[in-house]
């Protein structure tokens, strides 16, 4: 019985190996991969030559005659 006890915990503690080897290979190519799609996204954009938009601010009187600048 001992014998058995033993060989099941192994087993336990072999997939519970292969499952964290699986997450962190899983984190290894994930990482430069969101990283890469990032930079294509973001050179997609310099690449159209689309800016953001930048609005002068606005102002207008207040009833107490303080001037309040907005967007």
């Amino acid at each position: 019985m001992k014998f058995r006890e033993q060989l099941a915990s192994g087993i336990g503690v072999l997939g519970l190996a292969i499952d964290a080897g699986i997450a962190l290979t899983s984190m290894v190519i994930a990482v430069p991969v969101a990283f890469a799609l990032g930079g294509i996204g973001k050179g997609r954009v310099q690449v159209r030559g689309q800016a953001p938009r930048i609005v002068p601010p606005e102002s207008s009187t207040h009833e107490l005659g303080t001037v309040v600048t907005y967007r």
